[in-house]
């Protein structure tokens, strides 16, 4: 049965906010995750570059390891949201994943940080 765009919007809340919450608790523990860039407009160069490295290795990852886009019903699986974390499409299909990777190192090129 396909979901409707609120049940959708609805299961993308849902899911951030409990990332949100574990990231938050493993951070308190010493851990070091870093806090999505979902939008480009006003983030530093560093922010882009960030993100861009995070979208190409996901979608490399993802890739490599066969995850599953989308379950049973047709929802999109957390190895597919994670993307929409960042700001990019959530990927259905593997040619999305090879397109977000092609993306993520386009990016990567264009913000990497002068040495």
């Amino acid at each position: 049965m396909a979901r409707t765009v609120k049940q959708a919007a609805e299961a993308f809340k849902k899911y951030d906010a409990r990332t949100t919450k574990k990231m938050a608790e493993y951070n308190r523990e010493g851990g070091s995750v870093r806090k999505p860039v979902r939008t480009t407009a006003g983030a530093s160069t560093g922010d882009k570059y960030d993100r861009a490295k995070f979208i190409y290795r996901k979608a490399a990852q993802a890739l490599s390891a066969g995850h599953p886009l989308t379950d049973k019903s047709g929802t999109p699986t957390p190895a597919a949201m994670q993307f929409k974390r960042w700001g990019a499409k959530t990927p259905k299909t593997k040619a999305d994943l090879q397109e977000l990777k092609a993306l993520g190192e386009r990016l990567k090129a264009r913000y990497k940080p002068k040495d």
